[in-house]
């Protein structure tokens, strides 16, 4: 079955699973530029970008118009998904697809997909959870851009409603492998940005790395969800390998464990 198209505000056209998501993500990315917004540039000549959980694509196609001679690897483990990423990202040159996760170990894993908002599947996919912090999304969202205070409440509880049925699971396995031995196999022995947006498994994936791969990546942008002390976790790997790192959250997710993770080489 052929998948849904959106037509984007910059004119492109695209290959969406669910329009709300993919315009989300598309504000997040190219409007908000919240990826963007903590890195420094890349300097390299043909700049290597890996975009760890990936959805449709969008920062990967992003990351080629913004580094036309970029090589993109690009990881996206749910089928239905990653078939609209093959298809985003046929117009890219350099642009190296995978279908499946990456993790600390190789192994095969019960991945948990939400057919309804796909980019919050993941393995530590907690439907209540993830629920829970989209509500607050919505809620600091109203409070931010609606006047009126007395219909603030209306407003939340109408737009949490349309969230029904959209945490409902499909759970699948998944082949994971270390991201070290991926760079290996395709000759990779620096990575210029990393992007990570993989729903509590952040850690997991950078603990996949070498020591050796670790001295060649020169940037890191991650969304890390803190439920356990991941957020500590993750700026102190960063730091024991000899990065800086900043740390934001936006007002949308204010009250929340999620945040923006930069860290790059002094």
């Amino acid at each position: 079955m052929a998948l849904p198209v959106r037509e984007l505000p910059n004119g492109w056209t695209v290959a969406s699973v669910n329009r709300s998501e993919t315009d989300y993500l598309y504000k997040e990315i190219f409007v908000d530029e919240t990826y963007r917004s903590g890195l420094r540039d890349l300097t390299a000549d043909r700049p290597v970008v890996f975009d760890v959980g990936a959805n449709i694509g969008l920062f990967s196609l992003y990351a080629a118009q913004e580094w036309p001679e970029a090589r993109i690897f690009a990881f996206e483990p749910a089928p239905e998904v990653f078939e609209a990423l093959e298809e985003n990202m046929r117009i890219v040159e350099n642009a190296s697809l995978f279908r499946l996760a990456l993790g600390e170990r190789g192994e095969e894993r019960e991945f948990s997909y939400y057919p309804g908002y796909t980019m919050m599947s993941g393995f530590e996919a907690d439907p209540e959870a993830d629920r829970v912090l989209v509500e607050s999304f919505i809620e600091n969202q109203v409070n931010s851009s609606v006047a009126d205070a007395q219909r603030r409440p209306a407003l939340v509880d109408s737009m949490a409603k349309t969230l029904d049925g959209r945490f409902r699971q499909e759970k699948f396995p998944v082949r994971v492998e270390r991201l070290a031995d991926i760079a290996t196999a395709h000759g990779v022995d620096r990575i210029d940005l990393l992007k990570l947006d993989v729903e509590g498994s952040e850690l997991d994936v950078l603990l996949g790395i070498s020591a050796s791969l670790w001295k060649g990546i020169g940037q890191v942008v991650a969304e890390v969800a803190d439920r356990d002390g991941e957020l500590a976790a993750v700026t102190d790997l960063f730091t024991r390998h000899g990065m800086l790192t900043r740390v934001e959250q936006s007002s949308e997710y204010a009250g929340t464990g999620l945040s923006m993770v930069f860290a790059w080489r002094p």
